[in-house]
């Protein structure tokens, strides 16, 4: 058999996660013909395809090609690790750390996360991707991230939940709403003003449940699966929302809404780091851990937290 490089493997392994050759190269920030010659060698070698062809389709796996990629995938993952492990021989920590988060909360408290790391561990890059509840515990499952930041319910079968922080419900409200300069508000204050609902896979009607379930009657006029396109439409006086994680926005006290406790007994969300168990993780990624519960004990995570007075 003909040595492949690691950097060939990676290749095969785009294609087969992006399920083309124009999309591995983009991935990858590579030629398509890179990709091509790759899948070829390792097909010429394994006396099989891997891929098949299919016209508007793109790749599609074959049988014995999805044990290839599953070998592969697994390769690569300890390859990380070996490269990240060797990197840190001599005391001085390197490699990359891949996170995966939920795309409502990633902006609130990563970047913070990542600078503190950073200061003691400069030679570490990151890798982010966002997603929702479903794609960022499967990154964590195909081998895309070492660790993803997500609410307990997202975790899968085979990974751990390490909670960082809990988090109560509140309401976004327009400056202009008069409920807005109220210390703490209820869902049936809120029942009778039109709702703006964040709709991810998991999340839909997941906010607009809560009134249906304590009574109330809701008006749900528009929804968007982006967190920054609500608050825009709540500063427009569009309508309200509730959230969990606080919107950086509203740290900065710029925008033309406010974030309002709700004063309903509702438990708040449990959000925190997510992991493989019983995986052995490169040592970058247990010392990011590491920062994250030092952040977590010192109150770094409440900065997400919309909390009664």
């Amino acid at each position: 058999m003909t040595t492949l490089t690691i950097k060939q493997l990676r290749y095969v392994e785009a294609a087969g996660r992006t399920g083309s050759i124009s999309g591995a190269a983009a991935d990858l920030n590579i030629s398509q013909s890179s990709i091509t010659a790759a899948i070829d060698a390792l097909e010429a070698d394994m006396g099989f395809n891997i891929f098949t062809r299919v016209p508007a389709k793109g790749l599609v796996v074959t049988s014995a090609g999805q044990q290839c990629l599953t070998l592969i995938a697994d390769f690569l993952s300890k390859y990380r690790t070996f490269a990240a492990d060797l990197s840190a021989v001599g005391g001085t920590t390197g490699g990359v750390i891949r996170l995966a988060c939920f795309s409502a909360a990633a902006a609130v408290f990563l970047p913070h996360a990542i600078a503190g790391f950073q200061r003691r561990h400069p030679g570490i890059r990151f890798e982010m991707v966002e997603g929702n509840m479903d794609n960022v515990a499967g990154y964590l499952q195909d081998g895309r991230a070492d660790m993803a930041f997500t609410y307990r319910e997202a975790v899968e079968e085979g990974q751990v939940f390490h909670p960082l922080v809990e988090l109560p419900l509140f309401a976004l409200l327009s400056a202009d709403d008069p409920l807005a300069m109220q210390q703490s508000v209820s869902l049936e204050e809120l029942a009778d003003r039109p709702m703006i609902e964040l709709n991810l896979l998991r999340t839909h009607n997941y906010y607009s449940n809560f009134f249906r379930r304590a009574g109330h009657e809701v008006k749900v006029v528009h929804s968007s699966s982006s967190v920054a396109m609500i608050r825009t439409m709540v500063a427009a006086n569009l309508g309200f929302t509730l959230l969990n994680a606080k919107p950086i926005a509203v740290l900065d006290q710029r925008g033309g809404f406010r974030a309002v406790p709700l004063r309903d007994a509702i438990a708040p969300r449990p959000f925190g780091l997510v992991m493989q168990a019983r995986v052995r993780q490169p040592r970058a990624v247990a010392d990011f851990h590491a920062h994250c519960e030092e952040m977590r004990t010192a109150g770094g995570f409440e900065q997400m937290a919309v909390r009664l007075k």
